[in-house]
């Protein structure tokens, strides 16, 4: 007696699956952190980080966290040096700011 169950299709259903349910894991920023490299290449078109810095961080005090915003130490103080990005906030407010920034300035030496 045959089977009822095409097994290849039935494999191939849970793998498709199974994959789709790992990239979006993968995609999902939820609790995730960049350092300053990260974000610059994620979210600034890979901009330096001094422009990064100089004309987001500088720019907009509001994504300081201690403003409520998604970055830890967005410039080297006594209280820390090690600049930490929340993700999944900072890709949010980037969305939506976006017009706001000046892509093209440039750093003066």
């Amino acid at each position: 007696m045959g089977t009822l169950i095409n097994m290849s299709y039935l494999k191939d259903l849970v793998q498709d699956t199974v994959n789709e349910a790992l990239k979006k894991k993968k995609d999902d920023l939820t609790g995730k952190t960049w350092n300053i490299d990260e974000f610059r290449k994620n979210c600034c078109r890979g901009k330096g980080d001094n422009w990064v810095r100089t004309f987001i961080f500088d720019e907009f005090p509001e994504v300081n966290y201690k403003k409520g915003g998604f970055v830890v130490n967005p410039r080297k103080t006594p209280e820390g040096k090690t600049t930490i990005i929340f993700a999944k906030e900072a890709c949010e407010w980037m969305q939506k700011h976006q017009h706001e920034i000046d892509w093209n300035a440039k750093i003066t030496s």
